[in-house]
């Protein structure tokens, strides 16, 4: 499969991997409207469904036993276990066992995302994005649990989970629509972290940006001056064979080949250096 399309792909998955696990998180802790607790399962079967073909994808090029022993994960990970509990089997949406089979899942879907994104685990370890991310996630987490406690009963803005999340949203990305409002001086503390904290965020996310690019632009660089020491070495042992051949005055036409050759290959080292140029 091509490399970028892969990557695409990838991306993909881990954007519905963690959605889901963050889902799946507030289903199990916090309470929510019943209307999105039905988003929640299909969401969460929708997901199981990528996750699935995912592995299939994966599973070719590599032997059947041995890859599924490695992976024993992605059998809870693509298991849909609100979809077959309460839709198929007509359990409660409150049922211990589910939440428990849930709260695995979680913990499964983390070890599927390093298994199924390969190439953006090497990106997201090379470029250090994983600090920013996890900084956004606990800063989100943190900020929106806070203040649906210190809110829920005073404010009648914030009567469930999802008021508390929107409202910490608005205000991580600056939007701050102005629906949802603190009105302790606890929650006002908890917007003033949450804004400063998108601050750090954003810092964080445009140096490790910016670092990844540099080291990209770095090694290619050294690729290509790689490149052409060796073709300067191998120019210089070809004209070093030539000479010997000039003294000897024999072979004329392989000696005419062979500068036709390194006329050949100076016009390569030409344009690999006007490629260095430009960049």
């Amino acid at each position: 499969m091509n490399r970028r399309l892969e990557l695409l792909l990838e991306i993909i998955f881990i954007i519905f991997i963690f959605l889901d696990g963050f889902l799946l998180f507030i289903s199990i802790f916090l309470p929510i409207k019943p209307t999105l607790f039905i988003n929640i399962v299909f969401f969460d079967l929708i997901t199981s469904i990528l996750l699935l073909l995912g592995y299939l994808i994966k599973i070719r090029g590599h032997e059947k036993n041995t890859y599924v022993k490695q992976n024993w994960n992605g059998f809870i990970s693509i298991a849909p276990f609100y979809f077959i509990g309460i839709v198929l089997l007509g359990m409660n949406e409150t049922s211990i066992i589910l939440k428990i089979l849930c709260f695995i899942k979680i913990f499964a879907l983390l070890f599927s995302a390093r298994q199924i994104g390969r190439y953006v685990d090497d990106f997201v370890e090379r470029s250090r994005l994983i600090y920013g991310f996890a900084f956004f996630v606990v800063v989100l987490l943190f900020c929106s649990v806070a203040f649906f406690m210190l809110e829920k009963g005073i404010n009648p803005g914030v009567n469930t989970f999802e008021d508390s999340f929107w409202y910490i949203i608005q205000t991580i990305t600056t939007v701050g629509y102005g629906d949802v409002v603190p009105d302790t001086q606890w929650g006002r503390l908890i917007g003033i972290i949450a804004m400063i904290s998108a601050i750090g965020i954003t810092s964080l996310l445009t140096a490790a940006t910016t670092s990844s690019l540099m080291d990209k632009l770095r090694e290619d660089r050294e690729k290509m001056a790689k490149s052409s020491i060796n073709y300067f070495k191998e120019l210089e042992n070809k004209i070093n064979d030539l000479e010997s051949n000039l003294i000897k005055r024999e072979n004329i036409d392989e000696i005419k080949t062979d500068l036709k050759n390194i006329k050949a290959e100076m016009n390569e080292i030409k344009g690999i250096l006007t490629e260095m140029n430009k960049k």
